[in-house]
């Protein structure tokens, strides 16, 4: 009840607020997070799929919180498709990026695709 009320908490301005989701909410939508935080100055959360390992689970006040959705791949973004679609979510504000699930936290190679694969498919950057 109080995460419903407090996505439209006004203290958080006008940034763009961004859901990064993976499966666990801890290796690629966490640094995906903090590129976004570093390169855009958004207002970012990230969260997993799987409720079952998640840190932090994919939440109805989550996805009603975001303006904009972006999984780090299909498999995650199928996993809870249906509930996106039962809680009538903006499907143009989502978006599925291309991550394979091989990198450490922060790892280099991890931000830089993270960079490239958010402009392309996200910004339409070429």
């Amino acid at each position: 009840r109080n995460q419903m009320h407090n996505i439209s908490n006004p203290f958080q301005g006008d940034t763009k607020k961004v859901l990064c989701v993976c499966s666990a909410g801890l290796l690629r939508s966490a640094t995906l997070q903090n590129m976004l935080i570093k390169e855009y100055g958004y207002n970012v959360r990230n969260c997993g799929t799987e409720l079952s390992y998640a840190l932090i689970p994919i939440s109805e006040a989550l996805i009603h919180w975001a303006d904009e959705i972006v999984f780090v791949n299909k498999s995650n973004y199928r996993s809870v498709k249906l509930d996106l679609l039962e809680q009538q979510i903006d499907m143009g504000n989502v978006f599925i990026l291309d991550i394979p699930d091989n990198y450490g936290f922060n790892n280099p190679e991890l931000v830089e695709i993270c960079k490239q694969q958010y402009k392309k498919i996200v910004l339409k950057e070429v």
